[in-house]
């Protein structure tokens, strides 16, 4: 009888648990949800409407007119595929650069192995500050182009080293010396071996990346002044100044929305072409979110395996 309470308590307390974790889970979910989706309602209610107050959950006047606005700028849509260009060529760069430092250091046949990894260490661990990189910037002739976006962010030491402990933890040993019974080299065992087994790794490793070069900023507010360089986070934040977003609603803007017979005189304001243009910044890289999800768990994992 004793038994059969016990029982029943840890059932209860199990329940108790579930139905609190439960609760919680959903509270946290809600206010990490909420503010994207306030910014969503706002930018679909007209300008004038939302200066009221008052909208919570859906537009109250319901409008295109502030996303007419905002993708009729042709600078916009110069700077979404700066955005573009930037996040793939640097991710797959990225990942190329670091795997095959990750490779060569995984080698216990490598000389100077040792001394190679300390070095890294010390260099993520200390800088020469932000005036000495600029001067270098000038120096390789990266100022005001595309391609200091790129260069600087080929390598990453802390990338190197999960995927390095990764190559020696999770590649059997065996499989390559068979490889080299066979003929093959590094090269080969590389692209034929060593990736494929990566592929959960390389793929939550490069989102990381990717995610990381979309959002970035400041590269193209303090290293590019050409504005037809700049990527789409740095025009948002040009935009996110009153004069910035009151340059954008021009007379050509403001026709264009009319003819699309959704728009009136006080649907546009600066707050609401700010609300437009923050959710065209951040949808693109939310949708890839779902297509990788499933690799997250499993290549954390494979990379966090102690030598």
């Amino acid at each position: 009888m004793v038994e059969g309470r016990r029982g029943l308590g840890q059932t209860f307390g199990n329940r108790t648990f579930t139905i609190a974790n439960t609760l919680c889970m959903l509270l946290f979910s809600f206010l990490c949800a909420y503010p994207m989706w306030y910014i969503l309602v706002l930018s679909f209610n007209e300008g004038q409407d939302a200066m009221m107050g008052g909208i919570y959950w859906w537009p109250r006047e319901f409008t295109l007119g502030n996303y007419i606005v905002v993708l009729s700028n042709s600078i916009i849509a110069g700077a979404f595929w700066i955005s573009v260009l930037r996040t793939v060529i640097g991710t797959v760069g990225s990942l190329l650069v670091t795997s095959m430092v990750a490779y060569a250091l995984s080698r216990s046949e490598l000389p100077g192995r040792r001394p190679i990894t300390l070095f890294f260490l010390l260099i993520m661990l200390f800088s020469g500050g932000l005036i000495p990189f600029y001067i270098q910037l000038i120096d390789l002739n990266l100022i005001n182009s595309f391609w200091v976006y790129i260069f600087p962010s080929l390598f990453s030491v802390w990338n190197m080293l999960v995927m390095r402990t990764s190559f020696r933890s999770n590649i059997p040993e065996t499989v390559v010396e068979s490889m080299k019974i066979d003929g093959a080299g590094y090269v080969r065992i590389y692209f034929t071996l060593i990736l494929p087994y990566s592929m959960p790794l390389l793929a939550a490793l490069g989102l990381f990346t990717a995610v990381g070069h979309w959002n970035d900023w400041f590269t193209g507010a303090f290293y590019v002044q050409d504005i037809n360089l700049q990527p789409l986070p740095t025009y948002l934040q040009r935009v996110m100044s009153s004069v910035e977003a009151s340059n954008m609603i021009s007379a050509s803007q403001i026709n264009a929305a009319r003819e699309a017979s959704m728009y009136n005189p006080a649907a546009v304001t600066t707050k609401s072409v700010r609300m437009a243009t923050i959710m065209l910044t951040t949808l693109p890289i939310l949708l890839v979110y779902p297509f990788l999800q499933r690799y997250f768990v499993k290549g954390v994992l494979i990379g966090s395996v102690k030598e």
